[in-house]
């Protein structure tokens, strides 16, 4: 019977370079994972109750896990060439890399729709304010970075029972919200106190806090770091694209390497 040839150096390099890909990627997975873990047992010392699936804690674990089970799979089924395995893993990166590359197309398409999906996602943000700590401090990070307060504008802080005018002493707006300069060696926490008692015209308190709305601000901020955003995407969408050239690739070169078996396997009279 003919010598079966060994798997020439293009199918060893394949399963090198996938076994390489997918260590890395679970090993990332791994420490979203742990990030996330340890992020949701922070939290759990407030006392506070909110959606569990808007919770960045949540995003984190699931992409975490998402990210360690598949890359295992592939990881698993490279050395061991099992091609159910590689096929799992092939389809899933490329189905999530084909809805990433959809999802890009529609937020272009329909970017016209971006103001209001921040709107009211900010929105939600602020009556949850006091509700959830990863809500909280990503509120006061947007104000202070940006320079901005509340959605339209300081007076969407009325849709937080814990500023609104309704309540005695309240009307007011957090402390994020307030103007600080480089001369303030301690930041006033009481600065947004009953600031918009009586539904002050903007220029009136325009010294103690900011004016502008974070919606806008955050678009303005979007737009002015747009080629970071690309870097991040083609970041993001790259890795993706080469693990599905490299494991349809490899599935290739074992699919060759059992049909030469087979043919090797097979009776004299079969070949001819």
């Amino acid at each position: 019977m003919p010598r079966i040839r060994k798997p020439d150096c293009g199918h060893t390099t394949l399963k090198v370079l996938v076994v390489i890909y997918n260590i890395f990627f679970w090993l990332v997975g791994a420490t979203i994972l742990s990030v996330g873990i340890y992020a949701e047992f922070e939290k759990r010392n407030y006392e506070a109750v909110s959606d569990v699936l808007l919770n960045p804690s949540t995003v984190l674990i699931v992409l975490g896990a998402f990210m360690f089970i598949l890359t295992f799979i592939g990881c698993v089924g490279a050395l061991r060439e099992n091609i159910l395995l590689l096929k799992i893993f092939g389809w899933t990166i490329t189905i999530v890399f084909m809805l990433q590359l959809i999802a890009a197309i529609i937020a272009i398409v329909f970017k016209t729709k971006a103001k209001e999906l921040v709107s009211s996602g900010f929105s939600s943000a602020l009556e949850n304010y006091y509700d959830d700590p990863d809500i909280h401090f990503a509120v006061d990070a947007v104000q202070q970075k940006l320079e901005c307060c509340g959605g339209f504008d300081f007076n969407d802080w009325d849709k937080n029972i814990y500023f609104a005018c309704q309540d005695p002493g309240s009307c007011g707006v957090p402390f994020s919200c307030c103007v600080s300069t480089k001369e303030d060696m301690v930041m006033n926490t009481q600065c947004g106190v009953n600031v918009r008692e009586g539904d002050p015209h903007p220029f009136a308190v325009d010294d103690t806090i900011y004016i502008r709305g974070c919606t806008d601000a955050l678009l303005v901020w979007f737009q002015d770091h747009l080629d970071i955003f690309i870097g991040l995407t083609l970041g993001v969408c790259l890795p993706q694209l080469i693990g599905c050239l490299l494991t349809w690739l490899f599935i290739g070169k074992i699919r060759e390497a059992q049909d030469q078996y087979d043919y090797h396997q097979a009776p004299t009279s079969d070949k001819k």
